[in-house]
């Protein structure tokens, strides 16, 4: 017999963490104990390598649910309340000229604060004298004043006397127009106060914006484009392998517009990989979903509304439990939906509100078959100075799963030698667990399986195994929930005699 040697075997594996004893020798038995492996692995890690399109979370009774979210869908003052294009002469034929504004939306405007932009006047006559020309616009005020100027005209000696005045900045007036209508007034004076009308009078604007506008805002429609949130939480498992209990799905809308709105759902649906429709229904839908606004006086805050779909209001258990693939909505924003007649509401420069779109799947429910897979690197050289044995597997559960698992051998080029049970063996016993579901405590077990020589001497080969695992809930439909702490242990190890 050679002399006693300490043999280590490191397996390498992503999520394990080894500890791995010496080995020891029998000497009434001539055997050799070989450890092969004393490590464990985390609920959460095997979630981490089933979900890529999720973020894994921990709830606050500690148990891991998958959260999948959307884009956020935005709608800001300028992709609603463009600044209206201008440069086209306002002609202002008599003294005093009623303007309609240019305003769209349905809206009326009470008051404003106008943005960038400027205004100018231009101008043409045939005296021949010096012209004296005032120009005001009662409706627009600049630091508590009217807007007014005022113009002298020289004679230049030609009978055609023309010219522009400007330009003025539009920024910071503020606008209180009547019924959308401002006036603009202007007086010529010739020589010895004598007045006449200007043949030739012109208002021009570049844009019309606004930092802030408040007043009546009818109904209009937001357009928001569709989403889609896809699940991959589902990937693993043959159809209906996974039971979710509560799933949920949120929408968050957050709104600094000082009017109300409701959703306008198009589409809010779930759709397997196959790409069939799965029928969504909640009273949330049916009843319509209203956002909160601030109010008058609440420029600059933001308001928010949540809708929570769960078992409690909709069919959601049932659609995602039909192993949903896709959540795809289109919602559009209505703007007064109640239309209130003579109601007051407001605009800013920075208004937007947002829209946004979660799915949380906590792992609370029942599993079926439910696959994981893991290659671990093993120098099979190890058993060659043995020449029969026992390979034994002893492992503590934490987890209120049970699992089944096959272990199978590879040589260097990844190619099969040997599977080590004849069929999937049940490995792993489910822990107890408590009223909730949840683990209390662990399970152990320990099961030995004989190796002839024969099969020593392929094994001999290996160089990496990968270990199958199906993990079921508890017989009679125990609802059981995951929590991050929840790991499974297992130890691996070769008593054989020695050649």
């Amino acid at each position: 017999m050679k002399g006693i040697r300490t043999i280590l075997v490191w397996l390498l594996c992503a999520g394990f963490a080894c500890n791995l004893p010496e080995y020891y020798l029998d000497r009434d038995r001539e055997e050799w104990a070989l450890p092969l492996l004393n490590g464990e692995i985390k609920a959460m890690t095997l979630l981490e390598n089933s979900v890529t399109l999720g973020e894994i979370r921990v709830s606050q009774d500690g148990t891991l649910a998958i959260h999948y979210t959307g884009e956020i869908l935005q709608k800001t003052k300028k992709d609603i309340f463009q600044p209206l294009p201008g440069n086209l002469p306002i002609p202002m034929t008599d003294t005093l000229n009623e303007v309609t504004l240019p305003v769209v939306n349905n809206m009326i405007i009470r008051r404003a604060v106008l943005g960038k932009g400027n205004y100018s006047f231009a101008f043409g006559h045939q005296e021949t004298e010096p012209v004296s020309l005032q120009l005001w616009i009662p409706e627009m005020v600049y630091q508590g004043q009217t807007v007014q100027h005022k113009l002298e005209i020289p004679y230049a000696g030609e009978t055609n006397t023309s010219g522009i005045s400007g330009p003025h900045p539009l920024e910071d007036i503020r606008l209180i127009p009547v019924n959308n209508k401002v006036g603009l007034h202007y007086r010529a004076l010739a020589s010895e106060n004598r007045p006449f009308l200007l043949p030739s009078l012109f208002f021009y604007y570049d844009q019309l914006d606004f930092k802030y506008v408040e007043g009546f805002i009818g109904q209009n429609i937001y357009d928001l484009k569709s989403d889609t949130i896809e699940l991959d939480l589902y990937d693993g498992f043959v159809q209906g392998g996974l039971y979710i209990d509560e799933p949920r799905v949120t929408m968050q809308v957050v709104s600094s517009f000082g009017f109300p709105t409701k959703a306008l759902v198009h589409t809010f649906e779930m759709r397997s990989g196959q790409g069939a429709p799965v029928s969504f229904q909640s009273k949330i839908l049916d009843e319509g979903m209203f956002f909160d606004y601030p109010a008058l006086g609440q420029a600059g805050q933001f308001k928010t509304t949540t809708f929570v779909f769960d078992p409690s209001n909709s069919n959601i258990r049932e659609v995602f439990n039909a192993q949903a693939r896709f959540l795809i909505y289109d919602v559009d924003a209505l703007s007064n939906p109640l239309l209130v007649p003579d109601s007051s509401y407001f605009i800013t420069d920075s208004s937007r509100f947002t829209i946004h779109v979660s799915v949380d799947l906590p792992l609370r429910g029942r599993i079926r078959q439910y696959p994981a897979s893991k290659i671990f690197n093993l120098d099979g050289g190890q058993l060659s100075e043995l020449k029969e044995g026992r390979l034994v597997v002893q492992t503590e559960n934490g987890l209120p799963l049970s699992a089944s698992a096959q272990i199978y051998l590879n040589d260097l080029s990844g190619m099969l030698i040997d599977s080590v049970f004849t069929g999937y063996k049940d490995l792993f016993k489910p822990a107890p667990t408590d009223s909730e579901g949840k683990a209390a405590g662990t399970a152990s077990y320990q099961y030995e399986i004989p190796v002839p020589a024969a099969r020593i001497g392929a094994w001999t080969k290996t160089r990496s195994v990968r270990v199958e695992v199906f993990f079921d809930s508890p017989p009679g439909g125990q609802v059981v929930g995951i929590r991050a702490e929840d790991k499974l242990n297992i130890k691996l190890g070769f008593i054989g005699k020695i050649k």
